[in-house]
């Protein structure tokens, strides 16, 4: 066991099975021009890019006891992610996700399924450990126990930090535990019913909120603190694959805001972080460490 656990995440570990392909293909057939399978899922690689970024880390998710399971614990092991709080249901298929990734543009297509080892047993969940730590991340899956966690970490004061993504059942009492909530584009807008970014951004941060922020791809972040509102662009790069750039960025800025860095710096730390990541094909290949990205922000112009 990894002593004194900085960033837990709770949620989503899988396994991905990547191919680059000239095109994505309707009805037909297409040749690969590159593969990959590797450990994936929105909170699960969020934790890897912290601890590769040099935090002390830990992922808390079900996994079957089958031969994905054991791929999703050791690829979160050979990280140094501490997985002693993963459930291993006997019997239980651990989840999956298939994607195709557009050789000439850098998007992709997933198709996943959360197979039969979620949700979490709640109950089973060490709030002794939540406790303990400086930072909560969640992504809205295992809900009943990311909330019973969200709750824990909020009376003892650990921070939650939410990565709302997706439109889940419970996902508004995460939003209301959290204090940093970053948001899609699509979240922000069907979650506030605003369809503008700066207002539903300010939605977001009227529920009490440390920081609110809004990614929006290509297009950069947009976020409020006390302080006002913040607009970073996003960094230009030769992009190969965009598959887990918005789990990278949520796990770069935790690491960088339990560093006590101010929003503007942590944002662009995340925006750097995420960048670098999409020059590789795989949700996590090309996760930089902590001294590549200040060098890539150095050469921008921007010191940590």
């Amino acid at each position: 066991m990894i002593p004194n656990i900085e960033i837990a995440g709770l949620g989503f570990g899988s396994v991905d099975y990547l191919c680059m392909v000239p095109y994505i293909p309707l009805d037909e057939k297409v040749g690969a021009t590159g593969r990959l399978v590797q450990g994936g899922g929105a909170a699960a690689t969020a934790i890897v890019a912290a601890a590769r970024l040099g935090a002390q880390t830990a992922f808390i998710g079900s996994v079957g006891d089958d031969q994905e399971g054991n791929k999703i614990i050791r690829g979160l092991n050979r990280e140094h992610v501490e997985t002693s709080h993963i459930q291993i249901k006997a019997g239980k298929e651990s989840p999956v996700a298939y994607c195709w990734v557009e050789q000439t543009s850098g998007k992709r297509s997933i198709v996943w399924s959360k197979g039969t080892a979620m949700p979490l047993d709640a109950a089973a969940v060490d709030l002794d450990f939540i406790s303990s730590l400086k930072l909560l991340h969640l992504d809205g899956h295992n809900t009943e126990a990311a909330i019973r966690a969200a709750e824990t970490a909020k009376a003892n004061g650990v921070i939650v930090s939410l990565d709302a993504g997706s439109l889940l059942p419970g996902i508004e009492t995460l939003v209301e535990l959290s204090d940093i909530c970053i948001a899609s584009e699509f979240f922000a807008r069907k979650y506030t019913g605003e369809e503008n970014i700066e207002k539903a951004v300010k939605k977001l941060f009227m529920t009490g909120k440390r920081i609110a922020a809004v990614t929006m791809g290509n297009k950069g972040v947009i976020a409020l603190t006390p302080d006002g509102l913040i607009k970073k662009d996003a960094f230009k790069v030769s992009v190969v694959d965009t598959t887990g750039a918005g789990d990278v960025f949520h796990g770069a800025f935790a690491y960088a805001y339990i560093q006590g860095w101010d929003t503007g710096k942590c944002l662009d730390f995340a925006g750097a972080t995420a960048a670098i990541k999409c020059t590789a094909l795989g949700g996590r290949t090309g996760i930089p460490e902590k001294n590549e990205v200040i060098k890539f922000l150095k050469e921008k112009g921007i010191s940590i």
